[in-house]
């Protein structure tokens, strides 16, 4: 199918071929005829009518119009041709997501609840669990991974802290991004996407790490490039924040407090169409190995670890112009590491997003299930399942540009939540719990001085409430984004 573009230069080229050369046949038809010399002596009449006769060439016919614009095709046809085969199958991007972070304390978002039960924050665990944790592991997000600043010294547990401050200021290196993209047709695209990670070594080995979090390939079966198949490691279905999860795509620096349940990458298919005049109507659906929560996580199967699968969706409504658009999503499949596909772990929400020129506000809730460990199974140690209440979940981000160089951020997120491992009510009880009763307020600054870098400032403030005590777990940080 040619393209309209090209078919409309076709013509505009035709048309001032044809326009230039209609001046001259005017000329020829509307000049009166040369009056003939008289020939004296030494003069040649045949040299002179000679000369006479190529003057007197016939104007163009519409024949030779024509033929003169299909040289022309042939010839743009022949020049396109020469700049497909020139074309490169694959395109290289990335980024490099340079940054600065200082946390309060020791740069950990958890203290331990220790003692007797009755001065305890929580004594109703005291009973039911070796080690009772308050707060949020990830609340000292420094970068757009979600990285904590430090995880703590929590007993009980052997846990990989990328990052380990200990509580010192640092600069460091969040990433460095290569994303390849290659054509594989007219209409399908392979992607893949790595991200290395520069971090601190010990005992003489590197502590540099990479993750590929995209592997995909899409395939769009419809001339009106509507809908598309996906196959491979990609993005989740489930709520929005996938959208921006990465630095050069986000507008301030770190993930919201809910990020950790929709922004992983899930293995598996996925489809995704647009109906309805102006796209009003989306549709996304996709079958994984395992949930779409972050691999960092508690839970995460990239590989499963059982024989059923998780169904997400997404259902969202557009206005006509584009500026409106509103969303419901939901998860539901068998809990991450279990090996049975027993216990079902499931996220419901919906969000929501407004653009009116530089001011963009976006937000979502989730609410969601997983059992845990239940009595009369047998767990392997590489394969119990974390149990789960998420009582509410949600946040609320404006970012405003204004001026094309120069933009403001400011989010308020909430997390009610226990995780824990281990059947309470099992003798001996469970092994660990983590309260999390959380909110956050964020405000950030974005510089642009191009299109390939920009300049980021955030200040998180981390509260909690209801009756898990004040933590010290303030994060400043900042982020200088090159884009390539």
């Amino acid at each position: 199918m040619r393209h309209p573009s090209r078919s409309w230069w076709r013509g505009v080229a035709g048309a001032a071929l044809a326009w230039s050369l209609v001046p001259s046949a005017l000329t020829r038809a509307e000049t009166p005829a040369p009056v003939q010399p008289e020939f004296g002596d030494g003069q040649d009449q045949d040299t002179v009518g000679a000369d006479a006769s190529d003057d007197d060439q016939p104007a163009p016919t519409v024949q030779d119009l024509s033929e003169r614009i299909a040289d022309l095709e042939r010839r743009l046809n022949d020049t396109e041709l020469a700049a497909a085969r020139r074309r490169p199958t694959v395109t290289v991007s990335g980024y490099v997501d340079l940054g600065f972070f200082a946390a309060q304390g020791d740069g950990s978002g958890v203290i331990q609840d220790v003692g007797p039960a009755q001065s305890r924050y929580f004594p109703q665990y005291a009973d039911k669990f070796a080690w009772v944790f308050l707060g949020d592991l990830l609340s000292p997000a420094v970068n757009s991974r979600g990285e904590p600043a430090d995880l703590g010294n929590l007993p009980g547990v052997n846990r990989a802290d990328s990052i380990r401050s200990g509580g010192a200021p640092s600069f460091i290196v969040n990433e460095v991004n290569l994303t390849m993209q290659g054509a594989l047709g007219e209409s399908a695209l392979a992607t893949a996407s790595v991200n290395y990670l520069p971090r601190s070594g010990a005992d003489f080995s590197l502590g540099d790490t990479f993750d590929v979090d995209i592997a995909q390939v899409e395939w769009m079966p419809t001339a009106s490039r509507r809908w598309s198949i996906f196959v491979g490691k990609m993005e989740s279905v489930v709520g929005i924040e996938y959208r921006d999860r990465k630095a050069r795509d986000r507008f301030g620096i770190t993930p919201s407090l809910i990020a950790r349940y929709t922004t992983g990458n899930p293995l598996g298919v996925k489809v995704r169409g647009k109906l309805g005049t102006n796209d009003w109507f989306i549709v996304a659906l996709a079958l994984t190995n395992g949930s779409s929560t972050t691999e960092t996580f508690h839970f995460y199967d990239e590989i499963d670890s059982n024989a059923g699968k998780t169904a997400s969706g997404r259902l969202a409504l557009r206005a006509p112009s584009g500026l409106i658009e509103v969303g419901a999503s939901g998860m539901y499949g068998p809990q991450d590491h279990a090996q049975d596909s027993r216990d079902a772990m499931w996220f419901v929400g919906a969000d929501l997003q407004l653009h009116h020129r530089g001011f963009d506000l976006k937000g979502q809730w989730l609410y969601g299930r997983a059992p845990g460990e239940q009595l009369g199974q047998t767990y392997s140690e590489d394969h119990r399942p974390y149990g789960l209440r998420l009582h509410v979940g949600a946040y609320l981000e404006a970012n405003w540009m204004v001026r094309p160089f120069l933009g403001f951020l400011a989010r308020a997120d909430v997390r009610d939540a226990i995780v824990w491992l281990g059947n309470p009510d099992a003798p001996g009880g469970g092994d660990r719990i983590y309260v999390t009763k959380s909110w956050r307020a964020t405000g950030g600054v974005r510089v642009v001085p191009n299109e390939h870098a920009a300049v980021k400032v955030e200040y998180l403030h981390n509260g909690e409430y209801g009756g898990v005590p004040s933590i010290r777990n303030d994060v400043f940080v900042t982020s200088l984004v090159l884009s390539y």
